[in-house]
């Protein structure tokens, strides 16, 4: 066994931050992620950074079984950190897709380290998907006793790719994760983003983390102690980062010179139906931080990072059209409730089931169609 550690998911917004992090300790690095324009010019940007032989870069489908087992044996890593995954809503246009990346990929990752003579340290992302509806007037906040109930296949995804890593007498730890925030991820507003966001409730809680702070967690967690090992840890940012779905987003327009769209930008989860809600809430973390020591930022951090992401000529011109920018975007998000004929409730999974099909759904959390 050598000391390298194999990061999947290595070019992601997660997975790049965590080989550097690893990089600077002056650690062996086995980055691998699949082979796309978008991840060889990731790969190429570190490797220009990084120029010793303490970088290896590998790009490998983790759907190919054998692809996986011949990169594990090839490196022998002493310890494996997996990000790799078709993440929500991404995941609802290409369900089977997820499914074999998400399950079956972490299936083959798992089978490639237990036949190593010596056993890697397992450390797999999971989500707060794996909670499912958290109604915020009848639930508490997420805590280590919080049983799991998916109610999408990402959180199914997440369960299955769990109970494969405790199942395979590997050393572990399984980090869920809070919503993670970078200028990466807002920079990726696609149509699955734009659709979840107009079906999250807009006092649904949400848990933010800063994604800088998860690749640290994710590095920490290289070097578990014994007593830590075999269980989950939740991870997220400190208390600053709790707020509510509205409150992010007006929080991100203000910080990118848009200015708040206000309450009437989205719907109310009802307070009656524990369907009628996204799988956030707020995290306690219990001992997470004490153990992994991955807190370095507040939300004010995270929003003075994203504003100086923006170009500063874009960022001037947003500010000088902030009010006609607001006045279009109220005018789209009526147009749209209308088209998808929206009612008083947010009533995220029947959009999302209308738009994608129930087989995005589990069957027995599935909700009923609001008329």
């Amino acid at each position: 066994m050598s000391e390298a550690i194999l990061v999947t998911g290595a070019m992601g917004q997660v997975g790049k931050r965590c080989v550097e992090i690893l990089l600077a300790r002056g650690g062996a690095v086995v980055a691998t992620d699949v082979s796309t324009p978008a991840n060889a010019k990731a790969a190429s940007q570190l490797q220009q950074l990084h120029t010793s032989d303490k970088l290896q870069v590998a790009f490998v489908d983790l759907t190919d079984r054998e692809g996986v087992l011949d990169l594990v044996r090839r490196y022998q890593p002493g310890a494996i950190i997996h990000l790799a995954a078709i993440v929500s809503p991404v995941c609802y246009a290409m369900p089977e897709l997820a499914h074999r990346v998400n399950v079956d990929g972490t299936r083959n990752l798992v089978a490639a380290a237990t036949a190593l003579k010596d056993a890697p340290l397992f450390i797999f992302a999971s989500s707060s998907a794996v909670y499912g509806s958290c109604n915020p007037n009848t639930q508490a906040v997420i805590n280590s006793e919080t049983p799991t109930k998916p109610i999408e296949c990402y959180g199914m995804d997440k369960v299955l790719g769990e109970q494969s890593v405790v199942e395979s007498g590997l050393p572990y730890g399984i980090l869920r994760l809070a919503g993670v925030l970078s200028p990466d991820g807002f920079g990726k507003m696609s149509d699955e983003y734009r659709a979840l966001v107009r079906a999250t409730p807009g006092d649904n809680r949400v848990h933010g983390i800063d994604a800088r702070d998860v690749a640290l967690a994710f590095a920490n967690a290289t070097q578990l102690p014994q007593p830590h090992r075999n269980r989950v840890f939740l991870v997220a940012g400190d208390d600053s980062y709790c707020k509510t779905q509205r409150e992010i987003e007006d929080d991100v327009m203000a910080a990118l010179g848009v200015g708040r769209l206000g309450p009437e930008a989205s719907l109310p989860g009802d307070p009656d139906d524990d369907l009628g809600w996204s799988f956030t809430n707020w995290f306690d973390i219990g001992d997470a931080q004490d153990v992994l020591q991955f807190q370095q930022h507040r939300w004010d951090d995270t929003l003075a990072w994203l504003k100086s992401s923006l170009n500063p000529v874009v960022r001037i011109a947003v500010r000088g059209l902030a009010p006609l920018i607001r006045q279009g975007m109220m005018a789209s998000i009526r147009r749209q409730r209308k088209k998808e004929q929206r009612g008083p409730y947010a009533a995220p999974w029947s959009l999302i089931g209308q738009l994608y099909g129930d087989g995005v759904l589990v069957p027995e959390q599935l909700p009923e169609r609001q008329e």
